[in-house]
């Protein structure tokens, strides 16, 4: 039987093409992202009620030189949404879990209850009428977010059970701190959560799409001396609905004991500059959550009372005792839009990406689960995996500088005073490893540098 003439050539063409399907194949797991599949296949699956935690994105990293950011963005995805899946009771998961407040309950979390929010004072630590709460109306810096309609922006801590378990063994107020191993650290699949709300008035709308909850909110008072007063808890709750404008998603997985840290907020939150951008000569026309339109950027992100050096000094910062109120509000913006993302240039682009897919998931849902898809990863921070590990000095001397991926990353209603405009230096940079390493708890009456330090609810008691 004789071929057909244009056989040998159709032959070659369909294997030419198979060759490029195949090279196209294997370029996608290393240059797409997000990975195909990753939104239809992969999201879902942590929707489940009976998921676990996120862990094996970055089981691979290893053998990637370098490893692509794309994988981290997506474990963040990923964390969030397993985060934020609503139960039967119609809770997001995250707010099922363990608070700092369980850690010194004999009988641990207590299942579903209402959101309890916690009120740090403004007050040093030491003096009369200092009082704290994990989770706080004052930043990791010591400085009050106000929201234009006067009230302070809450904090809410989460943990799942693998943290919290760890994390009650090494308490400081215990004593754990001290009489476990030099090395008792956190196992794979161990998660925390940060959460930033806003309180809304009786009669106020919240931020358009935002997930809101009641919610008990510390009443405040003022202790006052001669020459001093302080904003200080009274012990006493009210009830009020909040509005969810930020979450802090941080997971310990495969090669990366150090944890991920990564961090949403929602899209309409203030105005947000792209990397290495910000500038203090220009304004922005639109309102947001906590900008006002047309404020001068020299005078955004600026504490009050002011710090020394502060260029812009704000009218003085007051209370208001009956209507629990402060004054002037704040006006914020996002400094960087995905943290100081420096690890190639297409690393801002591949957020941007994973943003839409993820979003595109969550829009795809039924309400009320879809609400989350208004909420945007800003970025994730790493570092080089299985370095966190071990005693040796050079671990317990990991900081800010040894940072990966969005280096400067910074939640806007979290981080809002400690943001830095540019990465140009790696020891010019601002992000969780900042405040989130093996010194931060080694002072004082506490022993030498430890791995456990990254977490700060250790000190939950202490004073």
């Amino acid at each position: 039987m004789r071929s057909h003439p244009y056989q040998a050539l159709i032959t070659t063409l369909t294997l030419a093409l198979f060759a490029i399907v195949l090279y196209c194949n294997s370029l996608q797991a290393d240059d797409q992202c997000p990975l195909m599949g990753w939104e239809d296949e992969t999201l879902p699956f942590y929707l489940k009620q009976d998921s676990p935690f996120p862990t094996s994105d970055t089981k691979n990293d290893t053998k990637i030189t370098p490893a692509p950011d794309c994988i981290f963005h997506q474990w963040a995805w990923e964390g969030f949404v397993w985060a934020t899946a609503l139960g039967s009771n119609g809770i997001p998961r995250f707010m099922d879990l363990s608070t700092p407040e369980d850690l010194l309950s004999r009988t641990g979390n207590k299942g579903t209850r209402q959101l309890k929010l916690a009120a740090r004072s403004l007050s040093v630590s030491g003096t009369p009428g200092f009082a704290e709460g994990a989770g706080a109306i004052v930043e990791a810096d010591g400085n009050i977010l106000v929201a234009p309609n006067g009230y302070p922006v809450y904090a809410s801590v989460h943990m799942n059970k693998s943290y919290f378990d760890t994390a009650k063994k090494n308490l400081i107020v215990n004593g754990g701190y001290t009489s476990q191993p030099r090395d008792s650290y956190f196992d794979l699949g161990a998660a925390v959560f940060k959460a930033t709300w806003l309180r809304l008035d009786p009669e106020q709308k919240p931020p358009l799409g935002a997930y809101t909850t009641q919610a008990r909110v510390p009443i405040l008072t003022v202790w006052r001396t001669m020459n001093n007063f302080a904003v200080v808890p009274s012990g006493q709750y009210a009830t009020a609905t909040v509005a969810l404008v930020g979450l802090h998603v941080v997971g310990y997985t495969e090669n990366h004991p150090e944890f991920l840290w990564a961090t949403f907020e929602h899209h309409l939150n203030s105005p947000r500059t792209l990397d290495n951008s910000f500038g203090t000569t220009t304004s922005n026309p639109k309102n947001y959550t906590f900008y006002g339109s047309n404020t001068p950027y020299a005078q955004v992100n600026q504490p009050n009372p002011p710090q020394p050096g502060q260029t812009y000094i704000p009218p003085q910062l007051t209370f208001d005792l009956q209507t629990q109120r402060f004054s002037p509000a704040n006006n914020v913006v996002l400094e960087n839009k995905t943290g100081g993302e420096n690890f190639s240039t297409n690393e801002p682009t591949n957020i941007s990406n994973v943003n839409m897919s993820g979003q595109r998931f969550l829009t795809g849902l039924k309400s009320p689960q879809s609400v989350f898809a208004n909420y945007d990863l800003i970025g994730t921070v790493w570092l080089e995996a299985n370095t966190y590990v071990g005693t040796s000095s050079v671990v317990l001397n990991v900081g800010a500088s040894n940072a990966i991926g969005s280096v400067n990353l910074a939640n806007s209603t979290a981080e809002t005073f400690q943001q830095y405009p540019t990465n140009g230096s790696s020891t010019n940079v601002q992000n969780c490893f900042m405040c989130h390493n093996p010194t931060t708890l080694g002072t004082g009456t506490n022993p030498a540098p430890r791995r456990i330090s990254v977490s700060h609810v250790l000190e939950e008691g202490s004073s």
